[in-house]
Parts: structure tokens; C-alpha cells; sequence
């Protein structure tokens, strides 16, 4: 096996976006699952990296008040004891002479781990999502075992920006979901932007319906308007291999 197999099998992932821009992504990820990433962008022998304000994105999408600068303080303030910048733009960026790239992204990978540890305090959110995820993972074989299942997969909506899906299985990009307003708006937006692409694919996502049922349902009506929506306790309930009802 070649270093860039172990590499692929460890859950990294590297796109070259154009000449000297690459985007890679990492197994690691924010509270919710969401894998972080980064843009590696070579510049006459000195390396930026940028979020291309994807965090401030995430963390509105999982229901932060990130709406203006004002409120964006806290972020910045993470992000500096790293070494990073907050610009006024919303991108997190870092700069650095090119023999020092891996210290570069050893520092913004904290930033961003520090980030996801301000999610869970802020939302009291830990571990259980990434197992939601894994259990998800784990029926979705149960349900359709002849077909490959593709985890931390990407995108590319209308609008020319990339979004991240947990799966993808045929023409299907999958998410898996628990019930939070900032999730459904995070969902339905690049829903949109990813249904009104060329793509052919549909969406659906996978609602976890064991602690909150009725809030589930709430969230799973609103998401049901642009996407299928499948109840966590349908899926696990399903071995037969017919398929479960969906919103």
C-alpha cells in the first residue's frame, strides 16, 4: 500500500481546485459530523490556507447568531490564540513562508478543533452525533447491501459553492439529522443550491426520532417540503431489504 493509499484510507481527501489551489479534507470534523476542511493555496513561495468562511457558514447553519461582525467575537478571538486571522469577510485565514506549511496547518486544524469544542459548550452537543452517524452508516448497508456506500462525500450546487453530504449512495446524497432548526435551514439551503445545479441526484435525510418525536416530526415536515425525509426508527426497523417509508 503507498502512502497515498493510507492517506485516502485514513479519510483524508486532496482536490486540486486549480493551479496552486487545493482543497483537502480531513477526518476530523465539527459537533455535528460536518468533516473540516481547508483550501491550500500556494502564492510565490508562500502558503495561504483559508476556510473560505465555511466555519462561520457551519456555525450558522447549526443555529449560531453569527448575522454580523459584532457577534462574530468569540470566533475571532479562537481563532487568534492560533495565529489565524477572522477577515472582514468571514474567511479564516493563515499565512506562512512555504517550508513552514506543516506548522501552518497544524495550527489552523486547532483552531478549527477549538471551534467545534465551543459548539458543544454552547449547544451541549459531544461524541453522539458522530455515533448517530456511524449507526446510520451502519443501517443504510443493512437496507441497501448491493449498492457502495460513500461516506463525507461533496457537491457542487448551483451557486458554485461545495456542500458536504454524509453519504452518497447511487444517486442519492444522504444526510443524517437530529432535530434542530439551524440544521433544517442548513439542510434545505443546500438542498436548494445542489437541486437547482445540473446535478441528477436526490437528497435525503435520515431523521433521528428516538428522543424527541414530535420535535423530529416538526423538522421532518418542513425538510419534506424540498427533500425525502426518513424516520431513524423506520430504518432500523427495516431489514427485509423493501423500502422504509418516507416522508
Amino acid at each position: 500500500m503507498s502512502c497515498a493509499d493510507l492517506f485516502n484510507r485514513m479519510g483524508f481527501e486532496c482536490l486540486e481546485k486549480s493551479s496552486g489551489v487545493y482543497r483537502v479534507f480531513t477526518p476530523l470534523s465539527f459537533s455535528d459530523g460536518e468533516p473540516i476542511s481547508l483550501y491550500y493555496i500556494e502564492e510565490r513561495g508562500m502558503v495561504r490556507i483559508s476556510d473560505n468562511a465555511d466555519t462561520l457558514f457551519h456555525l450558522r447553519s447549526i443555529g449560531m447568531d453569527v448575522s454580523d461582525r459584532k457577534k462574530w467575537k468569540g470566533v475571532g478571538q479562537i481563532i487568534s490564540t492560533f495565529g489565524m486571522k477572522l477577515e472582514h469577510s468571514g474567511e479564516v485565514t493563515g499565512i506562512a513562508v512555504a517550508n513552514g506549511a506543516a506548522g501552518l496547518v497544524s495550527r489552523y486544524i486547532g483552531a478549527m478543533l477549538a471551534i467545534a469544542d465551543l459548539e458543544r459548550e454552547v449547544f451541549g452537543v459531544g461524541p453522539e452525533m458522530t455515533d448517530f452517524i456511524d449507526e446510520v452508516e451502519g443501517h443504510l448497508k443493512l437496507w441497501r447491501p448491493n449498492e457502495e456506500l460513500i461516506r463525507n462525500c461533496h457537491a457542487v450546487g448551483h451557486s458554485g459553492r461545495s456542500h458536504d453530504f454524509n453519504f452518497r449512495m447511487s444517486d442519492e446524497l444522504i444526510d443524517a439529522a437530529r432535530p434542530h432548526s439551524g440544521k433544517t435551514g442548513a439542510i434545505l439551503r443546500k438542498a436548494a443550491d445542489v437541486q437547482n445545479s445540473s446535478l441528477r441526484v436526490s437528497i435525503m435525510v435520515v431523521m433521528d426520532d428516538r428522543f424527541d418525536p414530535e420535535r423530529a416530526r416538526a423538522e421532518s415536515d418542513i425538510l419534506s417540503t424540498l427533500v425525502k425525509v426518513l424516520p431513524f426508527s423506520r430504518l432500523t426497523n427495516n431489514l427485509s431489504g423493501a423500502p422504509p417509508v418516507t416522508h
